[in-house]
Order: structure tokens, then C-alpha cells, then sequence
């Protein structure tokens, strides 16, 4: 079962549930940073980036809890 409200949120809940160092879907990629604390999705076309907590992404059981992992840019 995938969990996230975007497109975003779903491609970092996969990448957080596999052995994978990163993967891409649909024109986004999604990657573990070096040291595994931060999976980043960027769009491939533009090269915008959202960042998503890793902890609050593998204990995820719901697609609120997913976006909330989501880190938001502060204002």
C-alpha cells in the first residue's frame, strides 16, 4: 500500500520502505541523503526539490502522517 497525498509523498514513502539508494517515476527522483536522515524528490524538469524527514517516513502509517514528514520550506 502507498501512502502520500502528492505524487512526491508517494514516491518517498516507496523509496523509505525499499533497499534502494534512490528512485525515479513519472519525472521525479527520490534519494536518500548521505548520511540517511533526509529523502529528497526532486522534479527532474525543473529541479525543484521537497525534502521529507526519513525517520517520520519509515514509521509512516498514514497519508497525513507522510505529509507531515514533508519538511516545509520556512517563510
Amino acid at each position: 500500500m502507498t501512502l502520500g497525498e502528492t505524487e512526491a509523498d508517494e514516491l518517498a514513502y516507496e523509496l523509505a520502505q525499499t533497499e534502494f539508494d534512490a528512485v525515479e517515476r513519472d519525472g521525479l527522483r527520490a534519494a536518500w541523503s548521505a548520511d540517511g536522515t533526509v529523502v529528497t524528490v526532486s522534479e527532474l524538469d525543473n529541479g525543484d526539490e521537497m525534502a521529507y524527514d526519513a525517520e517520520d517516513l519509515v514509521r509512516a502509517t498514514s497519508d497525513r502522517e507522510v505529509s507531515h514528514a514533508r519538511n516545509e520550506p520556512e517563510v
